[in-house]
Order: C-alpha cells, then structure tokens, then sequence
C-alpha cells in the first residue's frame, strides 16, 4: 500500500502556478477596462536575453515627477502625465500627444519581482526584470 508523503503532487504545483498566472492576467484586463476616454497608452516594446526580461516604454518629454511605476505581483503599471504645452499662437497641427498615459503589462516569465529596476533615459522608460534561477535561458548563436 503506498504512503502519502504529505506533499502535493507535481501536477498540483504547476496547475498552481498556471491559476496564479491566470488571476494576476485578470486583474490586469480589469486595470485597463478602468481608463478614462482621454487616456492613451505609450508605445511599448518587451524583449528577453538570457538574464533578463526589458520592458521599454516611449516617454519623450516627461518629467521623471511625472511619471509613476508600480508592480502589484507581476504586473506592471506604468501611470503618467504630461501637459499640453503653452504657445502663443493658433495650431495648425498636432501631432505629439499630451495629457494622461497609462499602461498595464503582464510581465511573462519567471522573474525576481524583488529585483526589478527601472532607468528614465533620453525619452525612454527601461525597466530590467532579472529572471530567477531556474528561468535563465543562454543565448546561442545558431547559424555561424
């Protein structure tokens, strides 16, 4: 007759995961159904080398005051504002946007959430996710 050993199961393990994964993916689809009829989203990009998980976000003309970078579990929420500026005449076009920003991102993969930081340089919003150990992932070179 077999013994339980008091563990769960593998399976348990993963399937736990997989609905961790699926709640933190919910509250953020919820995040973006709260946005007000002004509000945008800046461009993004989101790319992985071996050590890391980078998200980039495009942010020219913020001031670093301006802009607000919280993680609740592995979602990231980018919040910002950048007013309209002031000119002393009649617009013809425009194009460059102004007013409220905000973005929520799933951030994919196993990551160090205690290790994640951020830099604001000429415009662009970089944030680092380290990945933890067992998600590290060399990079090769295929063809030579």
């Amino acid at each position: 007759m077999p013994r339980f050993s008091g563990r769960k199961p593998f399976t348990q393990d993963i399937f736990n995961r997989h609905v961790d994964e699926m709640r933190s993916l919910l509250h953020a689809l919820e995040l973006r159904d709260s946005f007000e009829v002004d509000e945008t989203r800046p461009k993004m990009d989101i790319y992985e080398t071996g050590q890391d998980i980078i998200i980039e976000f495009d942010l020219p003309g913020f001031a670093l005051d301006a802009i607000s970078l919280k993680i609740s579990g592995l979602t990231l929420i980018l919040d910002a504002s950048k007013p309209r500026d002031t000119n002393e005449g009649t617009f013809i076009c425009v194009e460059r946007s102004h007013g409220h920003f905000n973005h929520t991102v799933h951030i994919p993969g196993n990551v160090d959430p205690g290790m994640i930081r951020a830099e604001y340089r000429r415009g662009v919003l970089r944030v680092i996710c380290p990945k933890s150990c067992e998600r590290s992932v060399p990079i090769q070179e295929l063809l030579k």
